[in-house]
């Protein structure tokens, strides 16, 4: 009988083993059929683009998710090849939330999430590459990556890979506009072509390495190479997590010694790392920017205190702000006051009126009282003590001949000892 049910056993695991290989050669015939049909759908779309010609005023509606979809698989390959170790789906939705404000809906029909440095709360799914003068970052749900909508002659060495493909462009051709015959440009005629592919793979590895992988040795290219796109990170999407990525974009930010007034420009530049409307209206005021602030700052040098209380002194560029309620704009100032106060009780600074007293006799007709008030004062533990002493404190600034009326250097110092700038 044992005899018997070893020899069922033996024939039993042989056959298991047999259907397992069969299934496995039907699994790997299979994705080497699918790496066929993708292979050929790259090369299509190669060759109706290499057609096309790479004058992009003339490609008006050709360009689609075809041709986003053939440019993610060979980007696709390109990360892999140089070393990008793709993120777990949760992880990688998990940092698209919190560096660029999006929810990835995984169920979705869409594979891909457009993100617009200008309109970041537009969520409408367009293809429209970046040489017809459009900036999309576009999210590869299905591969987790960010990328470019680059045409593939500036990513792909067509004319080493696909050779044949350079019969379509042996001879440019001319087309009709309201200017007369125009003669298209072939892509082979660009001199830099090879610059231009170097660059693109290289920012395409940086980033997703340096995003979602923590590889912080990919830094010093991105922010010599790759300086708008670093600096929308914190400036149009308010990530400040990266604390070496938010003290370059302050250092980087034009904050000159200013006279009596600092610069309307300025001051908007530096409202920008401050705070951040998100797509759901709630405005987050950056902890970690105000906290650097204060880490770089020192009774000697405090060019960042003197532009935090100027960007409160002058609310004209929040009022402008048709986007911003009056509660929006008193959290806004709430945030800022509270952190410049602390300086009023730092005997090393001294600064006593310049927020909380400044901002009370002068830049609040009761209105900002009122949203205090109503929220709580935002949960600031000190800030309804500090605030009510200053509004019944005297106004130092009425009538004080100590103040001069002409510009004056930022380093100068009131002759009472209240306040030192």
């Amino acid at each position: 009988m044992k005899t018997k049910l070893l020899l069922i056993s033996t024939i039993t695991l042989f056959a298991i083993m047999n259907c397992q290989e069969k299934k496995e050669v039907s699994l790997t015939n299979k994705n080497i059929e699918e790496k066929k049909m993708e292979t050929s759908k790259i090369k299509d779309v190669l060759i109706k683009q290499i057609k096309e010609g790479a004058s992009p005023e003339y490609w008006g509606e050709t360009y689609g998710k075809e041709d986003l979809d053939a440019l993610v698989q060979i980007e696709d390959t390109i990360l892999k090849n140089n070393g990008y170790k793709t993120p777990e789906i949760e992880d990688f939705n998990q940092k698209i939330k919190k560096i660029f404000g999006r929810i990835i809906d995984n169920q979705s029909e869409n594979s891909y999430l457009k993100i617009d440095r200008y309109y970041k709360c537009d969520k409408d799914l367009e293809y429209y590459p970046t040489y017809m003068g459009f900036n999309y970052i576009y999210v590869a749900k299905k591969h987790n990556f960010i990328t470019q909508f680059e045409p593939l002659p500036v990513v792909l060495d067509y004319q080493k890979i696909y050779p044949e493909v350079s019969k379509y462009e042996e001879n440019s051709y001319m087309i009709d506009t309201a200017d007369g015959e125009i003669e298209v440009s072939m892509w082979k005629d660009f001199d830099d072509l090879p610059q231009k592919r170097n660059f693109n793979k290289q920012r395409l590895i940086s980033r997703n390495k340096y995003l979602f992988t923590d590889d912080k040795s990919q830094f010093p290219w991105l922010v010599t190479q790759d300086e708008f796109f670093m600096r929308s990170l914190v400036t149009d999407f308010g990530y400040t997590e990266d604390k070496k990525l938010l003290k370059w974009a302050l250092e980087n930010t034009h904050l000159p010694r200013f006279y009596t007034y600092a610069k309307k420009n300025d001051l908007e530049e530096l409202g920008k790392l401050l705070w951040t409307k998100d797509c759901n209206g709630e405005i987050r005021v950056h902890q970690n920017t105000l906290d650097l602030l204060k880490e770089m700052s020192t009774p000697d040098e405090n060019l960042y205190i003197m532009y935090v209380a100027e960007y409160l002194t002058n609310l004209e560029h929040l009022n402008a702000n048709k986007e911003l309620s009056d509660a929006q704009k008193a959290k806004i100032a709430a945030h800022l006051l509270y952190w410049g106060e602390q300086y009023k009780y730092d005997e090393l600074y001294d600064y006593n009126q310049m927020f909380m007293g400044h901002f009370w006799h002068y830049m609040d007709d009761g209105t900002y009282d009122k949203e205090f008030k109503k929220n709580n004062y935002y949960g600031l533990p000190k800030f309804k003590e500090w605030y009510e002493i200053a509004k019944n404190e005297k106004d130092l600034f009425l009538d004080d001949e100590s103040i001069p009326d002409s510009p004056q250097p930022l380093d100068y110092e009131f002759k009472s000892d209240r306040l030192k700038r």
